[in-house]
């Protein structure tokens, strides 16, 4: 049971940093040590699943998707990710220096953390981190705004889930970029099915899809594919600067520099609390 409670706990910390766009839930279960396991689950999800369930029924499909962990964590993503997004929402209204602060605080702790997993840089690193900048910078300077329709709440939910999964990528991040953050989550909240099920049929497809990805860029090019996720939060610093949400007056200063080391805190303490 104490087990389970702390995947649930570790979930709902994963679900909370999906609801903000700052650091992902896949960055959040790096720190918590869960990442390996959080992408083999995902990867089982497929046709695969069929002889499984064909041979040895449900128990056996519980086993293949590790359900004694996946079970837990999902419960606690749901919880985190409802019970956060409607302060956030409500937050860049009234709050937006100290909401976007907390932000870029987040994803700054979140940084070392992520680099100390390669344990030597290289050139080919150092292109990588370069490349990941680029393109996080490159994708805030673009401003693409998806319409609010079926095709583009799906097309939302597929680019979304595939970057939550990345260390590095935050889904809600994609999604403020695209112009969907406000509609989906509001959606969610309001249960408005029809935004809703194509926005879950497009992140079920990225989710799956990514996680192959991943698993075989990471058994391959681990150090490269860290250092480009470093990069890309990086350069997505740039649209999570307070000032430019926000009027730059001394309370305003002061709101957002507490903003920063709130955030700095929490990641922090995300990590001894892991490591623990």
């Amino acid at each position: 049971m104490k087990d389970k409670l702390g995947i649930a706990l570790r979930g709902l910390c994963m679900g909370a940093a999906d609801a903000v766009p700052g650091v992902s839930g896949g960055t959040v279960a790096l720190i918590a040590g869960i990442y390996a396991r959080l992408i083999a689950v995902i990867g089982a999800v497929g046709p695969g699943l069929w002889p499984v369930w064909r041979s040895r029924g449900v128990k056996g499909v519980w086993d293949a998707l590790d359900g004694g962990f996946a079970l837990p964590l999902v419960i606690g993503i749901a919880a985190g990710l409802l019970g956060l997004s409607k302060l956030v929402l409500l937050g860049l209204e009234s709050q937006p220096a100290l909401v976007w602060a907390i932000f870029l605080g987040l994803v700054l702790a979140a940084v070392p953390m992520l680099a100390r997993s390669i344990p030597r840089w290289s050139l080919s690193g150092a292109l990588c981190m370069a490349m990941g900048l680029g393109v996080a910078a490159g994708l805030g300077a673009l401003e693409v705004t998806l319409p609010h329709t079926q095709i583009g709440f799906a097309v939302g939910g597929l680019l979304a889930l595939s970057a939550m999964i990345l260390p590095g990528l935050s889904g809600s991040f994609v999604l403020l970029l695209l112009g969907l953050y406000q509609p989906v989550f509001s959606a969610l909240h309001a249960l408005d099915w029809a935004v809703i099920l194509p926005f879950a049929g497009g992140a079920l497809v990225g989710l799956v899809g990514m996680a192959r990805v991943l698993a075989w860029l990471f058994k391959r090019h681990e150090p490269q594919v860290m250092a480009a996720l470093i990069g890309l939060m990086l350069g997505s610093c740039v649209q999570l600067w307070p000032f430019a949400h926000a009027p730059l007056t001394a309370m305003n200063g002061v709101t957002a520099a507490a903003g920063v080391v709130v955030g700095v805190l929490a990641v922090w303490g995300l990590d001894r609390w892991s490591s623990s």
